[in-house]
């Protein structure tokens, strides 16, 4: 796992506004992440979450399709602590067409510029020399950008490059016996797990895998017309 947590003052002010712009810095209070937090946030970031820049520092912002809602309730009660902004539900346009989302943002806080420092090179998210996987980084990984296959299942990792990629790889067959490998994909990279390794995968996340993503763990052979 990235550096361990250190104690931080937390920045944040009550708000009654569902827009991610309110949720900024204001009350003081020290806290740190938890493991169960850390996991989490390594799982989001390698996934679809983002660490933006808010006035000071950073703070996490989390968005997910409405479908989705249960992962984007599940990420707010983790960072409770760190969240006053209530669940923002809207209309993101894309191409002329309408897909309706939940997101939410924590306040802004030392600690999540401290992991953004770890995360990113510039804007560009990366993934970062010693980095670890818990089970449960994994499951919130999987439950982000993870996907069914034909025989086996995916963790769509394009945004990452080739050498960051393998990195990913290494880990998850060193630590977790996954018989994964990577892809090409439109270019890029992804991660593959054979349906040899997929039990394995299973053992490790089905306990925290949320019941709305269970079929991403069910290749598209097993499904029933």
């Amino acid at each position: 796992m990235p550096k361990p947590a250190v104690s931080v003052k937390v920045l944040g002010h009550t708000t009654d506004q569902g827009r991610a712009e309110d949720n900024a810095e204001g009350s003081s209070s020290r806290l740190e992440l938890s493991e169960r937090q850390q996991s989490v946030l390594v799982g989001t970031l390698l996934g679809d979450g983002c660490l933006a820049k808010h006035g000071r520092y950073h703070r996490l912002h989390v968005k997910h399709k409405a479908a989705h809602r249960s992962l984007v309730e599940f990420k707010r009660e983790v960072f409770a602590e760190f969240t006053t902004m209530r669940l923002h539900g809207f209309d993101q346009k894309l191409k002329g067409k309408r897909y309706p989302c939940f997101q939410f943002a924590t306040r802004t806080s030392p600690v999540f510029s401290e992991w953004h420092n770890r995360f990113y090179e510039g804007r560009r998210k990366i993934v970062p020399n010693g980095i670890d996987l818990s089970p449960l980084a994994v499951a919130v990984w999987f439950m982000d950008d993870g996907a069914a296959d034909y025989a086996g299942v995916t963790f769509q990792t394009h945004s990452f490059r080739a050498d960051e990629v393998e990195r990913l790889v290494r880990l998850l067959n060193r630590k977790f016996h996954l018989a994964a490998n990577s892809r090409e994909n439109k270019g890029k990279r992804l991660i593959y797990v054979s349906a040899a390794g997929l039990p394995r995968l299973r053992d490790l996340i089905d306990g925290d895998l949320l019941p709305d993503f269970r079929y991403k763990l069910i290749p598209r052979r097993e499904r029933t017309p």
